[in-house]
């Protein structure tokens, strides 16, 4: 069993796979002060039990290090995969700064890659919105960042002694005729707006017509509203974590399965 592992800022996203496919995934609370052995108890729970390896993708350092310590100690995995810009990717990653290309970000690009083998935008619905760019020639072009939608709901109303918290859902109209309807326009409208714009105006730049695949926790209830998103693939990440272990454990890992030099 390979352990695959998205550690968000909100959500840390657990998968397992026999080498060949993302079998089982479940979602566990993010904190930065979980414990070596909080992790274990909750891995544990989820039937963890013999892990032959692992690949951690994280945006949260404080938590890749309790991960890395509770593999080595707990399941004797001494080398789990790190996912960074370092790694074998085959993916031509086209940014300036590659140490703070988000390794969630890498993650998806391969993953979107090797599994749909076209030129595929990745709007990943999470703590950030993210919409990274990869060619079918492999080329990865950037992306965009913008503000996630729950945090930025959470933080509005926080801020504001009148408003209250919402769910984000599609809006019964969109001219709100309650404070509650107007939020929820207001932040439909900013996240199925922004993809909107966003496929409008890289395509214009790029003169490519990119096939936009959603994933990440919201990707379920907005992009059945969005005419700009083909598909929606919720594991997009851990299938990207697989291919990664593919592409730099796999070829390095004897048939007794133990690491080479």
């Amino acid at each position: 069993m390979i352990v695959l592992v998205d550690i968000g800022n909100s959500s840390i996203k657990v998968g397992t796979s026999n080498g060949e496919a993302v079998l089982s995934v479940a979602r566990l609370g993010s904190r930065k002060d979980m414990t070596p052995d909080e992790i274990f108890i909750d891995l544990n729970t989820l039937g963890i039990q013999a892990p032959s390896d692992a690949v951690i993708c994280s945006v949260v350092p404080e938590l890749t290090v309790k991960f890395i310590s509770m593999f080595r100690s707990r399941y004797n995995v001494g080398h789990p995969l790190i996912v960074t810009p370092y790694v074998n990717t085959e993916v031509e990653l086209n940014y300036r700064s590659l140490s703070n290309l988000g390794a969630d970000r890498i993650a998806n690009v391969v993953g979107a890659h090797f599994e749909y083998k076209k030129d595929v935008a990745v709007v990943d619905f999470g703590t950030a919105t993210t919409i990274d760019f990869v060619t079918a020639e492999a080329q990865y072009l950037g992306g965009i960042i913008a503000p996630g939608l729950q945090r930025s709901l959470e933080h509005l109303v926080s801020s504001t002694s009148r408003l209250f918290d919402i769910k984000p859902i599609k809006p019964i109209r969109y001219v709100g005729r309650s404070t509650e309807e107007c939020l929820q326009s207001g932040f439909y409208l900013l996240t199925v707006g922004l993809i909107e714009a966003a496929r409008a105006a890289v395509r214009r730049e790029t003169k490519i017509d990119f096939s936009f695949i959603a994933t990440g926790g919201l990707a379920d209830r907005f992009a059945p509203f969005s005419n700009s998103i083909d598909i929606v693939d919720r594991d997009l990440t851990l299938k990207g974590c697989l291919h990664l272990y593919r592409l730099n454990k796999e070829k390095t890992r004897s048939p007794e399965g133990e690491d080479s030099d």
